[in-house]
């Protein structure tokens, strides 16, 4: 199966910049044992920033989906929670629901991005020395020692830009086992 990390697409320099975010809650509750503590709906404002693009993923501060990337992962059963965030563009009085997911989150995993020159496959730069790792899911976190990264699967992927969701990014990965030292 293959991976990606969302990553920011171009048009994500014209989405929502979320402002006044800090100290509204603890974002290190955002994951399983941390859920309940999260807010059950939230409200921020954003930057006016002219067009404003309401893209279907937000990636900082943290994860955001649209409804719509939201129903698509859900058509694959995935365990997930999510509490509802709401923005708001105080400048044309626009705003849109957002949801901050939860998922299932590993730190067995490295991550290593997938380069291609001239239509083929690059070599691995960094490769770790674990042996390469399938996942039986289609969308979870894996966190390195600097940060958390969202992958998904191909089928999700597909899925989600088949409804022509705006504002995703994508960046081929290959997952490996880390090698745990007794």
């Amino acid at each position: 199966m293959k991976y990606f990390k969302l990553q920011e697409a171009p048009e994500g320099k014209r989405g929502p910049q979320i402002m006044n975010w800090y100290g509204s809650f603890d974002v290190r509750n955002i994951r399983m044992e941390g859920f309940p503590k999260i807010p059950k709906r939230q409200l921020y404002m954003v930057e006016p920033v002219d067009p404003l693009i309401f893209t279907d993923i937000i990636l900082f501060p943290f994860l955001l989906v649209s409804p719509e990337v939201k129903r698509v992962i859900g058509m694959y059963r995935e365990q997930s929670f999510y509490r509802e965030v709401i923005l708001l563009n105080q400048k044309t009085g626009e705003s849109k629901l957002y949801y901050l997911p939860v998922f299932n989150e590993t730190a067995d995993l490295d991550v290593v991005e997938r380069s291609y020159k001239n239509g083929r496959p690059a070599a691995l730069a960094g490769r770790p020395e674990g042996t390469r790792f399938m996942v039986n899911r289609h969308i979870f976190w894996a966190r390195d020692a600097r940060r958390r990264h969202t992958i998904i699967s191909l089928d999700l992927a597909e899925s989600i830009l088949k409804r022509e969701a705006v504002g995703i990014g994508l960046k081929e990965v290959e997952l490996y086992g880390k090698n745990r030292r007794p």
